[in-house]
């Protein structure tokens, strides 16, 4: 998933600039569904602007160009989120309400919220997308706050996914990244859940005085996930009754490395391995998936976790795995 925009709003004036910034992309894309996908937006950011302090606006592209639209805020969440979808009102005076009535019954595309009304996590993610959009695994990535490039990875190729997090952040992690994903993609598949693949990152990055980085390689069946690693990248396995916490061993590759975490996971249908950097913080993303809806779609997840979970002043990733039971990977 790509972030095509991310638009502060505050005032009138960023509604307008949102709504053109749309139209603009939605023009370039010919897309059939330009009409709803603005209507959606200028709902979205009028409640941020109205109901809240301020929050941002998602413009996001997924692998097939279809477009993605979410609202994200840290105000004091919807009490009643079915009343408001349901009922066309959000049970507030001049409130706009009857527009996420209208959003949520639209032919092609589905809208998503979760809200979070409690002192120690507040605010509501609200995501439009298509009806049709159910990745088996799902990628979202925001470099640090003042950069446009991320030391932060994730790649796929073939069976075999790569996330990767260089230290620091700017021009320099960012080298490392690159170096990883050209790495990853030239190494046979048989040698990159092995050690011979991270003594080569390691030896190269050292020699070259590179950034080090943590990272992880994980080989996807038909129903497990064997991941080996090092370094601070944090998983869960959730399911419809809980959620496991797993973290690799400590170390840097290209830095203080001695050798790989393995783990191995059987994954039964619908539930989900989430992977992490640590530009996430691991006791609010646990608090945030304990509450979290339990049919909360994986983009959403990743939606929550930026929003709810992250730390401002770092790179962050979040890859999520659902079993499906079939290949249906977007």
């Amino acid at each position: 998933m790509i972030i095509l925009e991310q638009i502060k709003i505050k005032n009138e004036s960023d509604i307008i600039y949102a709504k053109r910034t749309l139209q603009n992309i939605l023009k370039r894309l010919q897309h059939p569904q330009s009409s709803y996908l603005v209507f959606c937006l200028m709902e979205l950011s009028t409640n941020l602007h109205k109901y809240t302090e301020g929050g941002e606006i998602w413009i996001l592209q997924d692998s097939q160009s279809q477009i993605h639209i979410a609202s994200l805020d840290n105000g004091g969440g919807i009490e009643n989120i079915h009343w408001a979808m349901e009922n066309g009102t959000s049970q507030k005076e001049n409130s706009l309400g009857i527009g996420l009535y209208q959003m949520n019954h639209d032919a092609l595309y589905h809208v998503e919220i979760v809200s979070y009304t409690k002192e120690s996590m507040h605010g509501t993610v609200v995501l439009v997308s298509p009806r049709d959009y159910n990745p088996a695994v799902c990628s979202l990535g925001v470099p640090y706050i003042t950069e446009k490039v991320s030391g932060d990875l994730f790649v796929k190729k073939g069976r075999f996914l790569l996330l990767a997090d260089s230290s620091g952040h700017g021009k320099k992690a960012y080298k490392t990244a690159v170096y990883l994903k050209s790495l990853f993609y030239k190494h046979p598949f048989s040698c990159l859940i092995a050690d011979e693949f991270f003594d080569t990152i390691h030896k190269y990055l050292k020699r070259e005085s590179m950034r080090g980085a943590v990272l992880s390689v994980m080989e996807v069946s038909a129903s497990s996930v064997q991941i080996c690693g090092v370094g601070n990248i944090s998983f869960w396995v959730q399911n419809d009754k809980e959620f496991q916490y797993i973290s690799q061993k400590e170390g840097i590759v290209g830095e203080v490395f001695a050798n790989i975490d393995k783990h191995s996971f059987h994954l039964k249908k619908h539930e989900k391995l989430i992977a992490a950097t640590d530009g996430m913080d691991v006791g609010k993303m646990e608090k945030m998936l304990q509450e979290l809806p339990k049919k909360s779609s994986s983009l959403m997840i990743a939606l929550c976790a930026m929003n709810f979970a992250s730390v401002v002043y770092d790179d962050k990733t979040i890859v999520i795995l659902e079993q499906k039971g079939r290949e249906n990977d977007r």
